[in-house]
């Protein structure tokens, strides 16, 4: 992915402004919001914040009679093209919010060279990795702010279900076991108490003896989780210098080893690719001169390509997270932003959660002196795991789980 900053690239390259802007009247390479449009916008990424799925959302949108994005263009007066499938100009679809979720114009950047084509004889357009788009920062002015952004993408990216009753637990999808990593379900029933809701290791339930149940019920994350958020935004508010320079020297540390160890499995990763490069052409070669047989020929290039295009996948993957941890680096504003945001937590919410937490591991339980003691650490976000060096409660320790 190229950054490019709008000093330099002076206007968007694209035509049509996405649902949210309209092009400003004095100048029609720049976008300015759309009031009404931009209100509908940041409802979008409110209510994934706080549990919705993009088709909930279409429902919900739907069901208010807001006028969805292709007829709100056309009723003030955009000509774009009507794939809707329906003259209902209040109909909502959940493909439509998942495009509107993913988009990084709402940050007020213009993001170009998403698609491409073969050549000039196809008319299909094809997607073009990320590593290729072009962006172009600060082109005109924000719908939704970065970290609401970044924290929406999160959630995309481990989607919570529904449960059979058509309720979205706020817990859903934060939960990952300890010792080997999966997902914790959600178990409840009809008619239970939510004291008797609780979560179990995924692996536990699909593979027998593949791991322990990990079981623990509801109210005691939630209680362990609203205790931790507020030691730690209590810390980060009363002694915000000692925060940041704890925070910053940790993330350092991580971010160095986290570094090093992707860089020596990327340059493991090239120099794997250009070899396989050489053995391609060998076999090639060999090939021409009649040395090995043309089945022969394409099954070991099949082989070896399918390993080549395996490694590039690692390659971009690699320098794709590489790009974030140094991004994540720079987040201690924004999680100080959110201790100002959220001056007194009472009670837990989705958006709060999302807000904060990036997920929650959850331990085998423990006999301890006769008692079932069970930890929990919790991975903020912007900030990792983190415990203010102060005198706090025995909560974790001694709760029932």
């Amino acid at each position: 992915m190229f950054s490019a900053s709008a000093a330099f690239f002076r206007a968007p390259l694209c035509t049509n402004p996405p649902y949210g802007y309209i092009k400003d009247p004095e100048d029609k390479n720049h976008w300015i919001v759309d009031e009404e449009a931009a209100k509908v916008v940041k409802e979008a990424f409110l209510l994934c914040m706080q549990g919705y799925g993009p088709t909930q959302i279409a429902k919900e949108f739907s069901k208010r009679r807001i006028m969805n994005p292709t007829a709100h263009a056309k009723a003030n007066g955009i000509n774009i093209p009507d794939n809707r499938g329906h003259d209902d100009d209040y109909i909502w679809r959940g493909s439509t919010i998942v495009h509107m979720l993913s988009r990084q114009k709402y940050l007020g950047h213009t993001v170009n060279f998403k698609t491409y084509r073969k050549s000039y004889k196809h008319k299909k357009q094809m997607k073009n990795d990320p590593s290729e788009w072009v962006i172009f920062e600060n082109t005109h002015e924000a719908i939704i702010e970065e970290p609401v952004f970044e924290v929406v993408q999160k959630i995309r990216d481990g989607r919570r279900r529904l449960t059979p009753m058509g309720e979205m637990p706020i817990l859903s999808g934060m939960l990952f076991c300890a010792d080997c990593g999966n997902k914790l379900y959600q178990v409840r029933g009809r008619g239970w108490e939510h004291e008797k809701e609780h979560f179990v290791c995924a692996t536990y339930r699909k593979i027998k003896g593949g791991c322990s149940s990990h079981q623990i019920r509801n109210v005691v994350v939630e209680e362990l989780l609203l205790d931790g958020i507020r030691r730690v935004t209590a810390y980060a508010r009363d002694h915000e210098n000692e925060f940041v320079q704890m925070v910053t020297k940790k993330i350092r540390t991580d971010l160095d080893k986290s570094m090093r160890d992707g860089k020596r499995e990327l340059e493991q990763s090239q120099a794997r690719i250009s070899k396989l490069d050489e053995i391609i052409q060998r076999l090639y070669e060999d090939n021409i001169e009649g040395k090995i047989s043309d089945e022969r020929f394409a099954k070991m290039t099949a082989n070896y390509e399918a390993e080549q295009h395996t490694l590039e996948s690692r390659v971009t993957e690699l320098k794709s997270t590489m790009t974030s941890e140094k991004q994540s680096a720079l987040g201690v504003d924004h999680f100080l932003a959110l201790v100002r945001k959220y001056t007194d937590i009472k009670e837990l919410t989705a958006e709060i959660i999302r807000e904060f937490v990036e997920k929650i591991y959850v331990y085998k339980a423990e006999r301890i002196d006769g008692r079932r003691v069970q930890r929990i650490k919790i991975v903020y976000n912007c900030i990792g795991e983190f415990d203010p060096p102060v005198s706090t409660s025995t909560i974790e320790q001694e709760k029932s789980a």
